[in-house]
């Protein structure tokens, strides 16, 4: 059989397809590069056919073990071995998995499955199945929410798409944790996702938590302690607004560098919707320089602090806070 390469996009539906054709036509060696996300979901839909004891996994730590394992035969059927990073390999390391895996019949009756960062050193290997996922980007992930609620047989509203990519960014196991989730708790008869089923789960509306982030950049320390105060039961809350913080303090000292604000939402890394990045992140982060901005977070920082750790420094943390007034 000539190599088989399967070009995967961003849909589970490929993901499935490439399972399928690995275990229907019993190819022994199968060679994949992608995100975390796509990996785990091919590994663990071919662990599904194996017994935990016929499972081994290596990473390039155990090389010398894995290619062992690769030329192993057993007498009770075959294992399942999985290699990642085998790219990150030394040369001479990654020659001799080369030369164990170069004939997928002497792998039998065992399955090979090895994992590179770089598609493109991905072996040209007669007989051996390939999974090529393409990287999946800021602008590619609402049409995934949709997508994969469509796959439950859901429908998901625009406010409620925004929410997730404001809150997960492209962390798609999150998002898909957060589906499932919501999924598991409406009544069946409501088959459309929305963004008061989020908040249900503990998300908050983006205006609650820039409430408290543009306070602070304001200088409104008061209003900005009364907002942590009424949410302090609620820990995502300390979670989402340090994030703003951090974010602010990046988009901020990326525009003193003088960088484009079009490639600083994906240079930086900040992986937030673009609606999120321009509406709400920029125009904050450009009201003060970078070291007020700085300054006033220390400060509200040190507020959260005195609030998490019990309400018995209340007091103490409210006259600090309207010191700074």
């Amino acid at each position: 059989m000539n190599n088989v390469i399967i070009k995967i996009m961003k849909t589970r539906g490929n993901v499935n397809a490439l399972v399928a054709c690995f275990k229907e036509e019993k190819h022994n060696l199968l060679q994949i590069s992608g995100d975390d996300f796509n990996i785990k979901e091919v590994i663990t839909s071919i662990k599904e056919d194996f017994d935990s004891i016929d499972i081994e996994v290596f990473f390039p730590d155990d090389a010398v073990e894995a290619l062992k394992s690769l030329s192993m035969k057993t007498l009770f059927g075959g294992k399942l071995i999985i290699f990642y990073d085998v790219d990150t390999l030394s040369a001479s390391l990654f020659k001799e998995i080369k030369a164990s895996v170069e004939n997928p019949d002497r792998l039998s009756p065992n399955f090979v499955v090895l994992i590179f960062r770089d598609q493109k050193k991905i072996l040209k290997i007669e007989d051996s199945l390939v999974g090529k996922f393409k990287p999946i980007y800021d602008s590619d992930i609402p049409v995934w929410i949709k997508n994969f609620a469509g796959r439950m047989g859901y429908g998901i509203s625009e406010e409620a798409v925004n929410l997730l990519c404001f809150r997960c960014g492209v962390n798609r196991e999150q998002i898909k944790d957060h589906l499932e989730r919501i999924v598991s708790l409406k009544e069946d008869e409501d088959k459309n996702i929305e963004e008061e089923d989020l908040k249900n789960i503990g998300f908050y509306r983006d205006d609650t938590i820039f409430k408290i982030s543009n306070s602070i950049v304001d200088g409104k320390y008061r209003e900005a302690l009364r907002y942590l105060v009424e949410y302090s039961d609620n820990l995502p809350v300390f979670h989402f607004v340090n994030r703003d913080i951090r974010c602010l303090l990046t988009i901020r000292a990326s525009i003193d560098e003088g960088e484009g604000t079009k490639e600083l939402n994906l240079n930086r890394r900040l992986n937030m919707h673009p609606y999120i990045f321009n509406k709400k992140y920029l125009p904050a982060a450009r009201r003060l320089s970078y070291n007020v901005l700085r300054n006033n977070f220390e400060k509200i920082i040190d507020a959260e602090y005195r609030i998490k750790n019990g309400w018995e420094e209340f007091s103490t943390n409210f006259n600090f806070v309207s010191q700074l007034q």
